[in-house]
């Protein structure tokens, strides 16, 4: 996994039964999962992080024209994202700069997105 080189060498990753058994490794696994959804299950929060997805770095003015909302709708949405460590934000003059945290978040909606396609297209099927 080379998305894990910086992990100690004794690390293991997760497993579904560390989420299952609540045991040393997974304890409140669960609960961290589920405020990550929580997290992902506003539409205004999904058109944020794709738009940053899509288009890389952007300033929050600029996101919140992508995404038709007003900056300051806008602004509460990326500090929920913020505070989740789902997007980082570097400052560049008198302006801040924001993207996605990293690739993992960008493979999750990536996947979610397949699922709902896939849903779509069984429907229609």
């Amino acid at each position: 996994m080379g998305h894990f080189n910086d992990a100690p060498s004794e690390a293991r990753l997760l497993e579904a039964e560390d989420v299952l058994s609540g045991g040393r490794h997974g304890r409140g696994v669960d609960e961290r999962l589920a405020t990550l959804m929580g997290a992902l299950s506003t539409p205004t929060r999904i058109r944020t992080l794709f738009a940053l997805m899509e288009r890389g770095e952007m300033m929050a003015g600029e996101l919140a024209k992508a995404i038709g909302m007003s900056s300051s709708a806008t602004s509460h949405q990326l500090r929920v994202l913020r505070d989740l460590g789902l997007v980082r934000r570097r400052r560049e003059g008198r302006s801040m700069i924001y993207a996605v945290a990293d690739g993992h978040l960008e493979v999750l909606l990536r996947e979610a997105l397949y699922h709902v396609d896939h849903a779509r297209l069984s429907e229609e099927g």
